[in-house]
């Protein structure tokens, strides 16, 4: 998701990828699916398969993970703040980039050969900074408009 807000003469893009379930969500599911597996698993243990025990917990443990990363990584974000003179991007995990606008282009890669998406990458003479690499095809190429829109320039890697 891409939200556009103006500050101090100043653009901010806010990028987040799209979230279909809060965390309270994700955690009543994984609960509803191990009360499910060892209701399951239980019963096969009062019936004399005891055996099936370990690999119920071990489907539940496992499920709870997956679950758990995949809520975790839809909280990932990014700000790219465009300024006078300035390119910062921001990321959650605490980076952070400047770049001089002047000297800064938008680089976008497309590969459909192996039917990757595309990559949104901001590049300046010394540094370079992907943007959006957990958005969909859609938000990829919002982002890349909304960047174009305010000022840099898009170099493509195919011309054709």
């Amino acid at each position: 998701m891409i939200v556009v807000s103006t500050q101090n003469d100043d653009t901010i893009i806010h990028v987040t990828p799209n979230r279909s379930a809060t965390w309270k969500q994700t955690k009543f599911l994984m609960m509803v699916f191990a009360l499910f597996v060892s209701s399951i698993a239980t019963a096969w243990a009062v019936v004399g398969a005891w055996v099936i025990l370990p690999f119920a917990g071990a489907e539940v443990f496992a499920l709870a993970l997956v679950m758990y990363l995949t809520s975790r990584a839809t909280y990932r974000w990014e700000d790219i703040t465009i300024g006078e003179t300035t390119i910062e991007v921001t990321t959650s995990q605490g980076t952070r980039t400047v770049m001089a606008k002047a000297t800064s282009y938008l680089y976008f890669i497309q590969d459909t050969h192996f039917g990757r998406l595309p990559r949104v990458i901001i590049k300046d003479d010394d540094k370079e900074c992907e943007v959006g690499s957990f958005l969909n095809e859609t938000d990829r190429d919002k982002l890349s408009k909304e960047l174009v829109n305010l000022g840099l320039l898009m170099c493509r890697n195919k011309w054709w």
